[in-house]
């Protein structure tokens, strides 16, 4: 698990990438020194995640790929995994599209370590 996550890591860009419990806490975590701090951000993430997949329900949508929270110094993403999340915390939104070609390689790692 700790090697997918450095794989998406070494992504230009990512500065933070966390396995989280459904619950918020962190199980796993690689980020650069100067990134926002993992615990503080884990629970909260957890939060959005479940207003996300609350906001599906009510839509009539089967479930949440992801999340994508937008701010002028960064950018968030939240996988939902089984009994997990993934967070990822990039340096701006123009990160994005490599991102989330790595995550195309990296989500089977994970859920194949997690399984």
């Amino acid at each position: 698990m700790e090697e997918a996550l450095q794989e998406l890591k070494a992504t230009k860009g990512v500065q933070v990438a966390a396995l989280l419990s459904e619950d918020g806490f962190v199980v796993e975590e690689v980020r650069e020194a100067n990134a926002p701090e993992t615990g503080s951000l884990s629970a909260r993430a957890a939060t959005v995640l479940g207003t996300a997949k609350a906001l599906a329900q009510t839509l009539g949508q089967e479930r949440v790929e992801e999340v994508m929270v937008e701010y002028p110094e960064g950018a968030l993403l939240l996988v939902p995994l089984p009994g997990y999340h993934l967070l990822v915390f990039l340096d701006g939104v123009r990160s994005l599209g490599r991102v989330r070609l790595a995550l195309k390689k990296t989500l089977p790692k994970l859920e194949e370590a997690l399984a």
